[in-house]
This record gives C-alpha cells, sequence and structure tokens, in this order.
C-alpha cells in the first residue's frame, strides 16, 4: 500500500535559475498551490501546482535549491515526480514558468522528507459497514456499524465520521471525581451530536493523562508524596517510574485534526511530538522532552484534545508490536501501561479516535466479551482504523468505559452497566 504525505505549499520569493538570469523581465503569473505528495514504496515525490501562466512555453522545475532546472516540462505542466530519492533524506522541490524571454518567479515548496521503509506494516482490515439512520442527527455526521467477523471471531463495531467544517469536535471534563455516564454529558452538553468515552482515570478521580478543553489543560494529577506527575512520568511493571510521553488526539484552535506523542514540562506547558520518547520497561529512564527531544517540536497547538494510548497510527504508519525485549517486557509500551491495557495480546471492549487525511474525524466503539462480539487487541484496532483510511489514530479507554451515543441513543452493548466516567470526546453542533 502506497503511504503518502501532503505538505502545503510555501511559497518564497527565489533567486531565478540560470536561464531566468537572462533576464530581468519576469511577468509571467507564478504557479500556486504547490504540494508534494510522497511515495514511501519507491522513495518517490510527486511536486503537483496550480498552472497560472497565460502563454508560457513550458516549465522548469528545482531540486534542493539548485540554481539550474532539474528538469524542462511542457506548457500548461501542472506535476512532476522525481524518483530514485534516498529514504531518511530531506528535499526542496520548486517549478517556474517560462516563455519567450519572460519568467514567472520561481516558487518553492515546503521541505519534504522521504521516509525510511516501515519497519512494521500492518494489513488494513476492511468490513462491509451499514449506515445507521434515524437518528436525528445532520446530514454532515454519519454513522456507521458492522457485524463481521474479526479474525474469524465475532464481531460488533460502530463508527462516527465528520469535518470539523461542519461541527465542532470537543473534549469534556466534568472535574475531579465529578464521575458522570456518557449519555448524561452529551445531554448536559445541550449541542451534543455523538460522544465517546475519552481517556483512562486514576483512582484519585483525575484524568490518567491530560486533556485540552478549549485551551485549557485539565489540573495535574500529582502524587505528591512521591513528587511525580502522570502528564510526564509513570511507573513502569518494571516497578520503576519511567519518563512518558503520551498518545494524542485533538484538533488545534482552527479545527486541523493531528495526532501525536505529547509531553508537559509544567503545567499548561504541553509540548507535542512526531516520535515518543523511547522509554521501555527494564531499561534506563529517558529524559524528558524538549524543543528537540526525542524530535523537533511540532508547531500545531492541541485546543481540544484528549490523551490515552497507546499510539495505534501516526503518518499512517503503527508504531506498536506485538515483540518483547530480552528482559520480558512489550519493547514498544512507551507509556508504560498496564498489559490488559496496551493489549497487544489482550481482547477487549475498545475506543479508538483518529482522523483520515482529508481531514475528517473518525470515532470508533467496538463491544468485546460478549457473545455476540469477543473485542479487538491494540494491534487489530491499528488495522481496524487502517482499514478506515485512518492516517493518524489512538486507543481511548475501554472495557466497561467503552461507550457511544449518537443523536439521543447509546448505541453499543451496556453489559454491566453504563460506567459512569471522567473526559469523553465527541462532535458537537457549531
Amino acid at each position: 500500500m502506497k503511504l503518502q504525505y501532503l505538505f502545503l505549499a510555501a511559497i518564497s520569493i527565489a533567486a531565478c535559475g540560470s536561464s531566468a538570469k537572462e533576464t530581468e523581465k519576469k511577468n509571467l503569473e507564478s504557479p500556486s498551490e504547490l504540494r508534494v505528495t510522497v511515495n514511501t514504496d519507491d522513495a518517490e515525490a510527486t511536486l503537483s501546482w496550480k498552472d497560472n501562466a497565460s502563454g508560457e512555453t513550458g516549465y522548469y522545475v528545482f531540486k534542493d535549491n539548485g540554481n539550474a532546472p532539474y528538469q524542462t516540462l511542457p506548457e500548461n505542466s501542472e506535476s512532476y515526480t522525481f524518483r530514485d530519492l534516498t529514504p531518511g533524506k530531506s528535499y526542496t522541490f520548486g517549478v517556474q514558468a517560462y516563455g519567450d524571454m519572460v519568467f514567472s518567479k520561481l516558487v518553492w515548496a515546503e521541505t519534504a522528507s522521504i521516509p525510511e521503509p516501515d519497519p512494521n506494516p500492518i494489513d488494513a482490515v476492511t468490513f462491509t459497514w451499514t449506515e445507521v439512520t434515524g437518528l436525528g442527527l445532520p446530514a454532515s455526521v454519519k454513522i456507521y456499524k458492522t457485524e463481521d467477523k474479526l479474525n474469524g471471531r465475532n464481531f460488533n463495531a460502530w463508527y462516527a465520521v465528520a469535518s470539523t467544517k461542519d461541527v465542532d469536535f470537543k473534549v469534556l471534563y466534568p472535574g475531579a471525581k465529578n464521575y458522570k455516564t456518557i449519555d448524561t454529558q452529551a445531554q448536559e452538553a445541550g449541542n451534543c451530536l455523538v460522544l465517546v468515552n475519552g481517556g483512562i482515570f486514576g483512582g484519585s478521580g483525575k484524568p490518567n493523562g491530560l486533556a485540552v478543553c478549549d485551551g485549557v489543560q485539565t489540573p495535574w494529577f500529582r502524587v505528591e508524596d512521591d513528587n511525580w506527575d502522570v502528564d510526564r512520568q509513570y511507573w513502569g511493571p518494571d516497578s520503576r517510574l519511567h519518563t512518558v510521553s503520551r498518545a494524542m488526539m485533538g484538533v488545534d484552535a482552527d479545527g486541523v485534526p493531528g495526532v501525536y506523542w505529547s509531553y508537559t514540562p509544567s503545567h499548561g506547558t504541553v509540548y507535542v511530538y512526531g516520535e515518543p520518547i523511547p522509554s521501555v520497561a527494564g531499561e534506563s529512564v529517558k529524559q524528558g522532552g524538549t524543543d528537540t527531544y526525542p524530535c523537533k517540536r511540532s508547531e500545531w497547538e492541541p485546543y481540544n484534545a484528549i490523551t490515552c494510548g497507546p499510539m495505534l497510527l501516526i503518518n499512517g504508519r503503527c508504531p506498536i508490536n506485538d515483540k518483547k525485549s530480552a528482559k520480558g517486557y512489550w519493547e514498544t509500551n512507551y507509556e508504560m501501561w498496564a498489559d490488559d491495557i496496551y493489549g497487544v495480546d489482550q481482547r477487549a471492549d475498545r475506543t479508538a479516535a483518529g482522523y483520515l487525511e482529508d481531514g475528517r474525524i473518525i470515532l470508533l466503539v467496538a463491544d468485546g466479551r460478549i457473545t455476540a462480539s469477543q473485542g479487538a487487541t491494540t494491534l487489530e484496532m491499528a488495522s481496524i482504523m487502517k482499514g478506515l483510511g485512518c492516517v493518524g489514530a489512538i486507543n481511548l479507554d475501554g472495557g466497561g468505559s467503552t461507550g457511544m451515543w449518537a443523536g439521543g441513543s447509546h448505541l453499543n452493548d451496556q453489559t454491566g452497566g453504563n460506567r459512569k466516567i471522567l473526559t469523553t470526546i465527541g462532535f458537537f453542533s457549531k
């Protein structure tokens, strides 16, 4: 399967190529809306643009800020594929229209990185999904259900999908120890369309991780006697306090979705990264997150976001596996979750949240531990979210916390009751 990354154009005025320097007359309209699509399978990158010129006789494309054109293209061209690029290297690509001794400005796209081959490829799991109607939801919000088998087992799941162009994505947190069911939180919100459970919570009545609600971080879950904070530290199965980054899914102030690992150096400050702090039980304790560790911080800032884990997909790839270290600990359990949460070998009720390449958000719940539906492992959830087209997704709280409320109805099984929980996430009327 081809994995693609989308880079928005960053237009800048640069020195023209050698042929463009033959004249100071530059009166052709410049290309715009530059995009770079990376194909990691073949180490290729396609530069595309909008042709705004009139009267051009061709286009030059450039690579790595070079002054000389890399390739000459015919008139009205709007794309070019650069082949045989080097995995692990970053490139810049540009384009310029030219005519009879006239030129446009040379326009450069944002730097594009060619990732290394996926070290942990997973297959996408696809089902037959049937739309659930009669819930009174707007046309912009869709609910689907499947009863297809998962790896030969009975399986029931539902997912909701919507765009932040049409609805708001929000995180709800009633407050410490103020446990409420998903249904109650949805009804009290007033304008809720779809709501699912959020992150894991601890015995203190606080989120076991963080949530950001309209730009405000929930209070610390701080263990005063031991002086540690779960937003950045957690006890591993090796009985050691490890530095952790947490899987985060949410939207920024503009409604742009994102999936990252987060680290909180101090309350109210949240760093997000495209890579986790590589903490592994049984190994040395890692340092905390900085501007450049575990990688360069992302400029995306959470406005409504939730942390939980493990991470299921980031940039279209699954970062977890079912391997154990020589000391017997899961080697990709970066957040030190208990085995029944990390669950690469645990089937349970599951909840996940993610987003598609076009920006639409997916909220999914799956029943477990009943005859009609026997649950899923976290690796299976990653494959299911990939099958829905997600490029980013995280695992949320599961078990008795798993639930979906939509348009006034609770959709999934409530064996054992409708658990009161702390955080919830969902779609709301604008």
